[in-house]
């Protein structure tokens, strides 16, 4: 090998090197600094567009750093027909600094929840818009007993 390949040679075995090290960080998630996952007993007023009382699960199932992962589970009825329906989908959010949380719930549209954490409860406002249409209220979880 000639004295002038000698250092792009050794040039791209280091670059191979660093890219290939590169592949071997760890994807295991972050450990938790917000210690949310488990179950959580949610309650909720719709105000916006007709009044509706929800109730139902929040189910936390994956947290990594101050992201989290899970499932919401509802139950709303009408306040005017008493008519049921389920509401049900998958939930992502995070934490902003030591008290707030911001989730997104994929549900019929995607409901925004921002609240506030104090202890083992998060009470809070939800939005959501749609073709126009725009619906709210607020909601409160409270963790189960472990």
């Amino acid at each position: 090998m000639s004295s002038s390949r000698k250092p792009r040679v050794q040039i791209l075995a280091l670059a191979w090197i660093m890219l290939m090290s590169a592949c071997l960080k760890s994807t295991e998630p972050l450990p938790s600094l917000i210690q949310l996952n488990g179950t959580w007993n949610y309650t909720g007023i719709q105000t916006v567009p007709v009044r509706e009382t929800l109730s139902g699960t929040l189910t936390i199932t994956r947290e990594s750093g101050t992201s989290f992962q899970g499932r919401l589970d509802l139950v709303g009825v009408n306040s005017q027909t008493q008519q049921p329906r389920l509401l049900n989908g998958v939930v992502s959010g995070s934490v902003i600094g030591t008290d707030v949380i911001d989730f997104d719930a994929d549900l019929e549209t995607t409901r925004r929840h921002v609240g506030q954490i104090v202890a083992d409860t998060i009470a809070g406002t939800w939005y959501s818009s749609s073709d126009g249409a725009m619906s709210s209220g607020t909601f409160r979880v409270e963790r189960e007993t472990r």
